[in-house]
């Protein structure tokens, strides 16, 4: 196996670019040869060393840019959101007092029927369809434990059965809500035991 010392290395000399000498790797010159003579470090190694530092620096800069870049565009995307949930909020509530003028006039009109009736129905069921597309769920609240952050309590009931204590026994205004978020509360009748 040939080792790097068995091949001859020629030595340039980098004012003229003509060969020095040729020596082996490891070898002592000959009595004839003098030895080399160390060359003085090259400016250029120095200049390398120094770009080569730069552009660590730069990459590192890059890669930071790169990453805020992701996070400007996650913020971004989050505030589109949101700006997105607050305005189909504000539409929703903008119909939903719409549906509330609409099914208080179909309550005042009772069991009447005629076109106009009918045309109101056709308006208040074209409403909620719109509401509901919005995203926003009716809460239900009717017969079960009174939550004070689903509803507003405008008047208490008088019930003689324990089990209706604290229980929403009538609706007056429907609530709302989009996802977690409560668009509206729902204003309830709440039973309370009856004194004796």
């Amino acid at each position: 196996m040939a080792l790097a010392r068995d091949y001859p290395v020629r030595l340039i000399c980098r004012a003229t670019g003509w060969p020095r000498s040729s020596l082996y790797l490891g070898a002592t010159p000959d009595a004839g040869e003098a030895a080399p003579e160390a060359s003085a470090p090259d400016p250029r190694d120095a200049t390398i060393a120094q770009q080569a530092g730069r552009i660590d620096e730069l990459m590192r800069g890059y890669a930071s840019l790169v990453e805020d870049g992701k996070a400007a565009r996650a913020r971004l995307e989050r505030e589109k959101t949101r700006v997105l949930e607050a305005e189909r909020a504000q539409v929703a509530q903008a119909l939903l007092e719409a549906v509330d003028e609409l099914e208080r006039a179909l309550g005042a009109a009772g069991d009447a029927t005629g076109p106009l009736v009918d045309g109101v129905r056709l308006t208040l069921a074209s409403l909620a369809k719109k509401v509901s597309d919005l995203g926003a769920q009716r809460i239900q609240v009717v017969g079960l434990r009174y939550d004070p952050h689903l509803a507003e309590a405008v008047d208490l009931v008088p019930v003689r059965d324990v089990s209706q204590e604290d229980v929403v026994v009538q609706e007056v205004r429907a609530g709302y809500r989009i996802g977690d978020r409560v668009l509206r509360p729902a204003r309830v009748r709440v039973g309370r035991l009856a004194q004796a």
